[in-house]
């Protein structure tokens, strides 16, 4: 993992552990059980794969749902090109 530079946020939760942080080469990261999962200089890659590739293979999509959807990317990336509708679920109590 790359280094924590500025921790702006850590919990712990019943699903995994959670910190967001600084560091200058990738601006802010999201990593999930010290794995990365997404950077301010990188996260339209991760989110862009998840959501471009299904969706030009399929040609005719309709509707989407997304499980899980985190912090949003996906359903951005949805919402900008493909659909103005959409039906999320997410699993955090909050």
């Amino acid at each position: 993992m790359k280094a924590v530079e500025n921790a702006l946020y850590h919990d712990k939760t019943e699903y995994q552990d959670l910190i967001i942080f600084e560091n200058t080469e990738l601006g802010c990261i999201m990593a999930l059980d010290d794995v990365v999962q997404t950077t301010d200089r990188g996260e339209f890659i991760y989110h862009g794969m998840m959501v471009h590739v299904p969706l030009f293979a399929h040609g005719q999509t309709k509707k989407v749902l997304i499980i899980g959807g985190g912090n949003g990317g996906m359903l951005r990336e949805i919402c900008r090109q493909y659909l103005p509708n959409y039906s999320a679920s997410e699993l955090s109590d909050s």
